[in-house]
């Protein structure tokens, strides 16, 4: 049975975005240009592209036209996901930037977070992950030489960090702390956002081994990011 015209039209316009006919940000085709091709009525359309406003698919303005919503990249908070993996999946490409990758005396609130103290020689990195270009998450990573001697001299541009240290730590608990927070103009400029717009962070303390691997802040734009978590009801420990 065939279905109906507007949801030909619906179909069309989302098979246009998901083979990047129409990019995000950018103007569709008007009602009476779509009203031509699929030879059907105005009213038709505008049911087409208010279903797809509804879905978040597109947005319209009066005088200005419909466009594709620029859709947040999402990613879990409840797993250690190779963002490079995450951003390949969705069909996009990754790209990194190493800001440093130092050996650093840990400050008072470094050594809480990794559990050592002041003043104990660590590991530090800095990066930011791109997503077609577009910086998408801003990491800074303190981790203990003992469990990962190695860390200082790897070549972040063929392997991540967070990748690296799963392959070099067996990851035995996660405490993640997830906020809303403005962040200054360093993080600003490298993450290419105003200085009004909050980013989401993640505080991430990793233990391995019986001890504390590794302590990072994650920052994403609020913009361009969401988080997700699932919990399954069949797993024994949801209560």
């Amino acid at each position: 049975m065939k279905q109906p015209v507007f949801k030909e039209i619906k179909d069309f316009i989302k098979k246009q975005i998901a083979d990047k006919v129409y990019l995000p940000d950018e103007k569709i085709p008007t009602e009476m240009e779509l009203s031509k091709q699929f030879n059907t009525s105005r009213p038709t359309v505008n049911k087409a592209l208010s279903e797809l406003v509804l879905e978040g698919v597109v947005v319209r303005f009066p005088r200005s036209g419909t466009f594709v919503t620029h859709q947040k990249a999402q990613t879990s908070i409840l797993d250690l996901r190779n963002i490079a993996d995450e951003i390949k999946q969705r069909g996009n490409d990754y790209t990194n930037e190493l800001i440093c990758l130092e050996e650093i005396k840990a400050d008072e609130k470094i050594a809480q977070g990794l559990n050592i103290v002041k003043d104990q020689r660590i590991y530090v990195s800095q990066m930011v992950h791109k997503e077609n270009d577009v910086p998408v998450r801003y990491d800074i990573r303190y981790i203990k030489p003992s469990i990962a001697p190695d860390y200082i001299k790897q070549d972040f541009k063929k392997i991540t960090p967070s990748l690296y240290l799963q392959k070099s730590c067996p990851v035995q608990k996660v405490d993640n702390t997830i906020e809303a927070t403005m962040v200054k103009e360093p993080i600003q400029k490298l993450l290419d956002i105003v200085s009004n717009e909050p980013c989401l962070l993640i505080s991430r303390v990793v233990i391995s081994n019986d001890e504390v691997a590794s302590y990072s802040k994650l920052y994403y734009p609020s913009s361009r990011y969401k988080l997700n978590s699932m919990i399954d009801s069949t797993d024994r420990n949801f209560v």
